[in-house]
């Protein structure tokens, strides 16, 4: 398992910088990389405890005090073990993942459309995509079908709004939904949510980072996820400007140091999702810089990720697990 965990942290890195493009890697980012397993092994060990509680009467997704956080722990042990290796979760997720289970939750989710709408479902995207890379076989495409079916007329007749953010963030919908349709090769999709970035996201003005994150006292990141969308769907020379009057450098993210309420102990992570999203679309150094200390605001302070369960353990370990698989994904 060693040596297993090993050779995938060695060859992401190889990759990884091949596909910078560049000749030596960033020493931060090397460094991160050194350190990566060991943050990536820590936050596993408060979702393994949380998926194994009986907190809801949901047939599968029960633990982690509600259904979304229960699927995001599913789907954080899931990405871990493909990216990394380490297999002490696989036979745990197998045991979980049972086809009886999964059409309870499929039926369900189709006979009640707002359930989870769209945060939950959003999330149930990318474990599937995720529980396919490790698996390998078909059991959740039927439902991530019907989910992202669900996204889309939802969609269709309440266009998508850019500044919406918690639970009701339609931008994170929309890049679970590009995602999915990457991995699937569908087309339409990829084509729906370009259309609907192109429709409403391209605002001519700069995000209100402080106005629309901070002050809220939120969880969501909304102009790191707003740009990370976009990125996904402009070309390169078409985003990189746009990117600079949106965010500009001269007003830089800095990171949530105490946060207020529980819901704020997430913000740092999610925003690290979209930031290193943009540092791997421009190969700005900026963006790494601060990819890097967000992870670290939060991760740094145990208490922020592993503290009280009910407040934040349940979920907001999964929330880092995604900033830093986000740079094992792309590396392979």
């Amino acid at each position: 398992m060693r040596s297993t965990r090993r050779y995938a942290v060695l060859f992401g890195a190889m990759l990884l910088g091949h596909a910078a493009g560049a000749a030596e890697l960033p020493r931060e980012l090397r460094e991160f990389q050194v350190e990566r397993p060991r943050i990536a092994a820590d936050l596993s060990q408060p979702i393994a405890v949380c998926l194994a509680r009986r907190d809801t009467d949901r047939p599968l997704f029960h633990g982690c005090v509600d259904w979304h956080s229960s699927v995001h722990g599913t789907w954080a042990l899931t990405a871990y073990t493909w990216a990394t290796g380490d297999q002490r979760y696989k036979a745990m997720l197998r045991e979980r993942l049972k086809p009886n289970l999964v059409a309870q939750e499929e039926d369900y989710l189709a006979r009640n459309r707002g359930f989870e709408m769209p945060y939950g479902r959003s999330w149930f995207l990318r474990l599937a995509v995720d529980y396919r890379r490790l698996f390998g076989d078909d059991l959740l495409d039927g439902f991530a079908k019907m989910v992202a079916e669900s996204l889309v007329d939802r969609f269709k007749v309440q266009p998508p709004d850019p500044s919406a953010g918690a639970y009701d963030s339609d931008t994170w919908a929309l890049i679970n939904l590009y995602d999915y349709a990457r991995a699937s090769h569908d087309q339409n999709l990829l084509d729906f949510v370009a259309a609907q970035v192109h429709r409403g996201y391209l605002i001519a003005g700069a995000c209100p980072a402080a106005e629309a994150e901070v002050a809220s006292g939120e969880f969501m990141a909304i102009c790191t996820n707003w740009a990370w969308l976009v990125g996904d769907v402009l070309p390169r020379d078409a985003f990189v400007p746009w990117l600079a009057r949106f965010m500009p450098e001269t007003a830089p993210l800095v990171p949530v140091a105490d946060p207020v309420g529980a819901h704020q102990s997430g913000l740092n992570f999610s925003r690290a999702w979209g930031l290193w999203a943009l540092y791997r679309k421009t190969d700005d150094r900026h963006w790494l810089s601060a990819y890097l200390a967000h992870v670290h605001a939060t991760y740094d302070h145990p208490e922020q990720w592993k503290g009280s369960y009910w407040t934040v353990a349940h979920w907001v370990p999964q929330f880092g697990m995604l900033a830093v698989m986000m740079t094992y994904d792309d590396a392979q």
